[in-house]
């Protein structure tokens, strides 16, 4: 009977890794087309706003000036607006729209500008037929709508109403995508439920159970809060239940099977150990989906995220000096990342970190800050990379660093700062390297991946070995052999998927994480808020550039770094963080095209 059961779970390989890639195929193809067909209405210039210039005695209107979400006025030949006026400075001011108003303010603290016959040295807010003095000209900003209002008129032009008369969305369909998502988290779960060995099987209505919670609730987010919130995005809740989905079958399986019981132990405390260990994983992911839609109707309805910026600019460097004297692990993990807390639990402060690092992160680039911010922040940052420099967490260092570039280039197109910041970047892990054994050991086990096995890379080693033993469609879940890859549940959990569940799977992990950065792209091209963008734009790309760090390390194709496999591998602090990052994306994702929150 046993024996038959095996089969069955080895011939459910097919179905699965066949649901996964092409889920993650179809997504990935409709995703790509809806950015796409999104940058191509971007390129238009604000609806219904734009600059008229009259000469400074007050004359005739002599030219017109489109604006955009964030337009530069200056002298230089990259500004938006250009002037050819010596009293105006090559960057001089900027003229940019935050939570539904428009607001100028100088560019460079040397600049000078008025709005009707006002020295602004802070930004201000502007309204129709204001007047801006850059140099000697003299600007009138316009705003079609309320010159309509007063008119008692009407448009019938593209901008009729701005906020109904949007660019029209490509709709992406996921019924068929979410039918196949089911039936994968279905088949994966009736498969593991049928191999748990038989001393195990009082566990299984306990495993039943839990499934059937995240299956609910995950259903009941799919159906219910597109009704909820206007324009919930359920590709992405998709892929992050997908992901999920992964996670907490093969997370059972580490669970329920190939488990031996010390010697020491009993049977009873034996099954008390292993539901407490999958119930932890399993029942952060229920939270996660219950919380989910208070976090998006907090962020889709109020400011709360841009009022706690000051929270958020102390609370970053103190979770990593509380983890830095608190925290434990080094001896197990290499980094002493975990607080100890009373009942065997343990909290990941720099999990929570990461949060209010990217709510700073956005909140400065919410539009192109001067030099002096920008110095600012750099010094922040700067004292941040220091403190999880010590800890020591190169993970972390490896996501946190290419996401800030990322969004840096992106908010304010300084590629030359850009280029200095990757050289400081740089000089950071010349640094690092130097100064702890730890680096050193990690880039030395990479350095001789190929070369010979030792303490330092043999992670490694037996994970490409069991990725290789996998192929395309896997071995089957139960058949492979993760007890011979240390950390096989948290940092190695993409090998042990790949080893199961085919490289075909693997394949389409890496295709989900990147349709959730298409769709992220997407709504930071559609958001005209800089801080709702930016943010956007901030936790689709961390998402994706932890998966690939992940990902890359586990093949071998980077040094290993310690990072985990977000909603897939071992963990609770993580996985919890990761489903507050889902709802403020989803939340911010729902504000309408001008930032506002409904």
């Amino acid at each position: 009977m046993q024996n038959l059961l095996v089969y069955i779970a080895y011939l459910t390989r097919y179905p699965l890794a066949l649901i996964v890639i092409l889920v993650a195929v179809i997504l990935v193809w409709r995703s790509l087309k809806s950015l796409l067909f999104r940058f191509r209405g971007q390129s238009q210039a604000a609806h219904g706003f734009f600059l008229m210039s009259q000469s400074s005695e007050g004359g005739d209107v002599v030219e017109s000036y489109s604006i955009y979400p964030t337009t530069i006025l200056g002298r230089g030949r990259s500004n938006d607006i250009r002037f050819k006026d010596k009293n105006v400075l090559r960057r001089h001011a900027i003229l940019y729209l935050y939570q539904g108003k428009w607001y100028v303010r100088p560019a460079v603290d040397r600049a000078v500008i008025h709005v009707n016959n006002r020295k602004v040295n802070q930004p201000r807010i502007v309204k129709n037929e204001d007047i801006i003095q850059i140099g000697d000209k003299m600007l009138v900003f316009v705003d079609e709508r309320d010159s309509a209002e007063a008119a008692g008129q009407e448009f019938d032009g593209s901008i009729a109403d701005w906020r109904e008369n949007k660019i029209p969305e490509l709709p992406v369909n996921t019924g068929f995508s979410w039918m196949l998502t089911t039936l994968f988290f279905l088949i994966g779960t009736f498969t593991i439920f049928i191999l748990i060995p038989a001393e195990l099987h009082s566990l299984r209505p306990f495993y039943f159970s839990i499934s059937l919670a995240f299956f609910f609730f995950s259903q009941l987010g799919y159906l219910i809060y597109p009704k909820i919130f206007n324009d919930f995005d359920r590709v992405i809740y998709l892929c992050f239940v997908f992901l999920s989905s992964i996670g907490l079958i093969i997370q059972a399986r580490f669970a329920f099977l190939d488990r031996l019981k010390p010697d020491d132990w009993d049977a009873v405390e034996f099954l008390d150990y292993i539901q407490r260990d999958y119930l932890i994983q399993a029942g952060v992911a229920i939270v996660g989906l219950i919380i989910l839609p208070i976090v998006v109707k907090i962020v889709q309805s109020t400011s709360f995220l841009e009022r706690i910026y000051p929270v958020c600019l102390v609370a970053t460097p103190l979770f990593y000096l509380i983890t830095l004297f608190a925290g434990s692990g080094a001896s197990e993990w290499g980094a002493n990342l975990w607080l100890r807390l009373p009942g065997g639990f343990s909290l990941q402060l720099t999990e929570f970190a990461k949060i209010s690092y990217f709510i700073v992160l956005a909140y400065f680039f919410k539009i192109r800050p001067p030099l002096k911010t920008q110095l600012l922040f750099a010094g922040w940052a700067g004292m941040n990379f220091i403190l999880i420099m010590l800890l020591p967490d190169l993970g972390s260092m490896m996501i946190l660093l290419p996401v800030t570039l990322i969004v840096f280039v992106v908010m304010t197109s300084e590629y030359l700062k850009t280029g200095s910041l990757l050289l400081g970047g740089s000089f950071i892990f010349f640094v690092a390297y130097k100064l702890l054994p730890y680096v050193q050991n990690r880039l030395y086990g990479w350095l001789t991946l190929w070369t010979e096995t030792n303490a330092y890379n043999e992670q490694i080693i037996f994970g490409l070995q069991a990725i290789a033993r996998g192929g395309l469609i896997g071995r089957g879940l139960g058949v492979g052999n993760p007890r011979s890859i240390p950390l096989a549940s948290s940092d190695m959990v993409f090998s042990v998927i790949a080893e199961e569940m085919g490289i075909l799977t693997g394949l389409a992990i890496l295709l989900f994480f990147i349709i959730i950065w298409l769709r992220g792209a997407h709504y930071s091209a559609n958001v005209r808020d800089g801080f709702t963008s930016g943010l956007i734009l901030t936790i689709a790309t961390y998402f994706f550039i932890e998966a690939a760090v992940v990902i890359g390390g586990t093949t071998g194709l980077i040094p290993l770094t310690g990072a985990t496999l977000p909603m897939i591998a071992k963990g609770g602090s993580s996985v919890i963080a990761k489903w507050l990052l889902v709802g403020i994306l989803l939340g911010l994702c729902c504000r309408d095209e001008e930032g506002a929150y409904r």
